[in-house]
């Protein structure tokens, strides 16, 4: 076999070889053997002297060779491939365990572990940074999320709120999920105060946008407190700056930014010890209602009473409502306390005048519960208190947030005999379709528009066209927060029909409205030249 017969084979194997796919190896080692064997005519050689020995079989014993080689050459080139794919593998797992030591699960950000990690990297003095800005965000709704619209919800809201936080930081900056509904910031290294507001700023509003859950637009908010850490502070201390500063922006009225200041660590001391004692006052039933007179702004005749809750602290003495009721949504004792105050308003009142209506407030989340109405008739049932003395007053907030639940209860509360009052018309949604499509019997407008009315042209509008619809709705309207001669004249001069506040009378214990329907009160009716109504130290008994 000439040369030129030997690269006409050679060609011929190639082919062979890529038609079948053999790995790029093989091809090519034979493709070499071959090569070597036709520029050194190996092949000629070893075929003479095949012949010349053909009882050795030097053939067969050629071509097993090359098979072994072939086939070890295989081997090797399989095992390699397992070996770097398992290497492959392993590196995976290990960046995939790194990820889930590092980040959160849900949202992807950065944890907690990851974020202590990276404060310690910029406050190391090697780095030589003065400090930097931390800040603390938390969720202001977010428990009525999960308790309205359950877990589903609440992850769809904390990955939406992870999403909104990276849109708004910038480079240099790191996010991080602490837990729950917590997260943090570190600003990049060298940020201005005036950066880190803006920043603030800028997270309020996006985070403070609707997310659509189940059809239904659902608000949440945010509060954020900023600190600065410096240099040898931990992480602990920085995060506790910062929980500080979060605390003093949910104080002042959440949905807003603050500052650490030093005098904040007394009044978070006080707080956990209030939650504290909310919690065993809750168990214990120590909060109760206090019943502020609702009159017929006509007759001057009595025609009920709002029971609001309160609380007076073995230590502190009258706390708040405005304290306890936010801590109580906070710390998810607000259904329970309001059920305890429906008890009780109801065991108070059934031996008064048969005439007389009671209102009592339900909370939103109470009134997401689907076993509300067996609540109430439960507790009706219990105490003998006739359902139609019973007035349930609700905000349009806790409408929104199930439309359909709502519409159920509330027809099924009418089925019973009790009342709907639509609370603090006006600070809401107001929407006129809700008036339209639920079977509201009253109104309520809010004490902001009716204080000292005569003295806001705008108020004055607002108060008027409110009672201009409601009385083309057939709807009555109770005003709240009458506090002088003046607004009841004004209120009175455009019919509307109930009203409540300091000029009639300040909210009494049970035992002082005991007394007063026994004499002030005994015909119902309230004098006009009667001055207002203060809580009694009562006479002592013998």
């Amino acid at each position: 076999m000439n040369i030129i017969e030997m690269e006409v084979v050679l060609h011929k194997l190639l082919d062979t070889l890529k038609k079948h796919k053999t790995p790029i190896f093989i091809a090519l080692t034979t493709a070499l053997t071959f090569s070597l064997s036709a520029e050194y005519e190996l092949l000629e050689w070893f075929y003479e002297y095949s012949r010349a020995h053909e009882d050795w079989e030097l053939d067969e014993l050629a071509i097993l060779v090359l098979n072994a080689v072939v086939g070890l050459t295989w081997f090797l080139i399989v095992k390699s491939r397992q070996l770097i794919r398992a290497v492959r593998e392993r590196d995976k797992a290990e960046q995939a365990a790194q990820k889930i030591a590092r980040h959160d699960a849900l949202t992807g950000l950065a944890n907690r572990r990851a974020f202590s990690d990276h404060i310690d990297e910029l406050t190391a003095p090697e780095n030589g940074e003065d400090g930097i800005m931390v800040m603390m965000l938390d969720l202001d709704r977010f428990k009525a999320v999960n308790d309205l619209h359950g877990h589903a919800g609440g992850d769809y809201v904390l990955t939406e709120v992870a999403k909104r936080i990276n849109a708004m930081i910038e480079d240099g900056d790191f996010v991080a999920r602490l837990g729950g509904d917590e997260f943090a910031i570190t600003l990049a290294p060298g940020s201005t105060v005036e950066h880190a507001e803006r920043t603030a700023r800028r997270l309020l509003t996006a985070v403070g946008k609707p997310f659509r859950i189940d059809g239904k637009n659902v608000l949440v908010g945010t509060s954020i407190g900023i600190s600065r850490v410096v240099l040898g502070q931990g992480v602990s201390e920085a995060l506790q700056l910062a929980d500080q500063a979060l605390y003093s922006a949910k104080k002042a009225g959440r949905g807003q930014f603050a500052w650490y200041d030093a005098e904040l660590d007394e009044l978070a001391k006080e707080r956990r010890q209030l939650e504290q004692d909310l919690r065993l006052a809750v168990r214990n039933k120590e909060i109760v209602p206090y019943f502020q007179p609702v009159f017929d702004m006509a007759t001057d005749k009595l025609g009920g009473f709002e029971a609001l809750a309160r609380w007076k602290h073995p230590e502190r003495g009258m706390v708040s409502p405005e304290i306890f009721i936010e801590i109580a949504e906070d710390i998810g004792l607000i259904s329970e306390l309001g059920w305890s105050m429906l008890e009780k308003a109801c065991k108070a009142a059934c031996h008064w005048d048969s005439s007389l209506k009671v209102a009592v407030n339900f909370s939103p989340i109470q009134f997401r519960d689907p076993n509300l109405v067996d609540m109430v008739e439960k507790i009706l049932r219990e105490t003998g208190f006739d359902p139609l003395r019973l007035e349930v007053e609700i905000t349009e907030s806790a409408i929104m947030l199930d439309f359909d639940l709502a519409k159920a209860s509330i027809e099924r509360l009418r089925d019973l005999g009790v009342s709907l009052a639509l609370d603090d018309f006006g600070t809401g949604f107001s929407s006129l379709s809700n008036l339209r499509t639920l079977p509201f019997d009253r109104l309520k407008i809010d004490r902001s528009f009716v204080s000292n009315i005569n003295d806001c042209p705008e108020n004055q509008k607002i108060v008027a066209g409110i009672l201009a619809m409601a009385h083309g709705l057939e709807l009555d309207v109770t005003a709240e927060g009458i506090e002088s001669e003046l607004d009841h004249d004004y209120l009175c001069a455009r019919d509307c029909q109930l009203g409540q506040g300091f000029h009639y009378a300040k909210p009494l214990a049970v035992e002082e409205v005991d007394w007063m329907l026994e004499t002030k009160w005994s015909n119902l009716d309230r004098n006009e030249d009667q001055e207002v109504i203060e809580p009694v130290q009562l006479p002592k008994t013998a």
